[in-house]
Parts: C-alpha cells; sequence; structure tokens
C-alpha cells in the first residue's frame, strides 16, 4: 500500500519535514482537519489541508 506524503511543517522539528497522512475524513475538504505523523520525529499532529485551487503557492 502506498502511503500519501507531503512537506509540512512540524511543530516538534521546527521544520518542514516529510509527513505521512494517517488519517483522511471521509468527505475530504480543504476545511476539515487532516492526522499527520512526521517521519523525523513521529510526532502525530492534526493539521488543516491545504486549498487545491493554492496547491502551486506552497
Amino acid at each position: 500500500m502506498d502511503q500519501d506524503t507531503e512537506h509540512r511543517w512540524c511543530k516538534y522539528c521546527m521544520a518542514k519535514t516529510k509527513q505521512i497522512l494517517v488519517f483522511l475524513p471521509e468527505m475530504a475538504t480543504y476545511k476539515r482537519r487532516r492526522q499527520y505523523q512526521c517521519t523525523i520525529c513521529g510526532k502525530k499532529s492534526w493539521l488543516q489541508g491545504r486549498r487545491p485551487s493554492a496547491e502551486s503557492v506552497y
């Protein structure tokens, strides 16, 4: 099974790290929170999804 990963800001590492998407809501809108796990420190955090129209900005 292929895991979805994104480069997101980790509050614990204080850096932009590669994070694994752990939980995705059934109806995924950008306002609903997703659970990510940092690949470096292993901490899990709930972050808001990125806006699909502004993906190129990040």
